[in-house]
């Protein structure tokens, strides 16, 4: 994907380019090391935040523009995700939308390979996800022990997704970037809503679980494996 962006980012005008799912996950881009990738992701969230009213905008037009002082901001839908581009205000649209065209097509392509192969990956496949039949997303609970990432949560008592678990829960409960969940314990009944972030955990044994710290397992009684119930409140 990143070969893509980088091609759209030879359009004259264009200084960056990134690519997010419809959960708000940063799924990859090509902008200029200037650019601190926190600021990156906090785009690639409010592309997809519901409340931004880009995602409502999305049903009704192929392309928005964005117009500012000093420069435009253009977001093309794709199939499941967002390709959004900061331009200059010089940016000729109609030579853009060209190679914006050829590009969703590869990028929808990429994007359902790279959905194939995760959902075909063991650790998924083994692990016991459910639906409940009132519509609500069931994952197990898990724990990253001993690394930098565990570690930040832990102190700040939150929970934590993967990106692929956190497109999973956008895409079921079609919402935008997650910051919190409702989780309750399928064993026990317990519930609570707790805040959570997403992190760039790479690891596939994470990916289709709910990440806890030790608080929220005390919390809600429920150790690694257990099935919760996850629910946007």
């Amino acid at each position: 994907m990143r070969e893509v962006l980088t091609q759209l980012n030879a359009v004259p005008g264009v200084v960056g380019s990134l690519v997010c799912g419809s959960g708000g996950e940063l799924m990859v881009h090509a902008f200029p090391p200037l650019f601190d990738e926190s600021i990156v992701r906090q785009a690639s969230a409010a592309v997809a935040d519901r409340n931004s009213g880009v995602r409502t905008a999305v049903g009704s037009f192929d392309l928005l523009d964005f117009r500012y002082n000093d420069g435009r901001i253009v977001v093309k839908p794709l199939s499941e995700a967002f390709l959004l581009l900061l331009c200059t205000r010089a940016i000729n649209l109609q030579v853009l939308n060209i190679s914006l065209n050829v590009a969703k097509g590869k990028l929808d392509a990429l994007i359902a390979a790279a959905t194939d192969q995760v959902f075909a990956r063991p650790a998924v496949a083994q692990a016991p996800v459910a639906e409940a039949a009132a519509g609500i997303l069931a994952l197990p609970a898990c724990h990253i022990a001993d690394s930098t990432v565990g570690s930040s949560f832990e102190q700040l008592g939150m929970g934590a997704l993967n990106q692929v678990t956190a497109q999973q829960v956008g895409n079921f409960y079609k919402t935008g970037a997650v910051k919190k969940l409702k989780l309750t314990s399928s064993a026990n009944g317990i519930s609570a809503i707790f805040p959570f972030m997403v992190v760039n955990e790479n690891d596939a044994a994470y990916d289709g679980k709910i990440i806890l710290c030790r608080a929220i397992e005390k919390k809600l009684k429920v150790g690694p494996g257990d099935l919760l119930m996850v629910e946007i409140p």
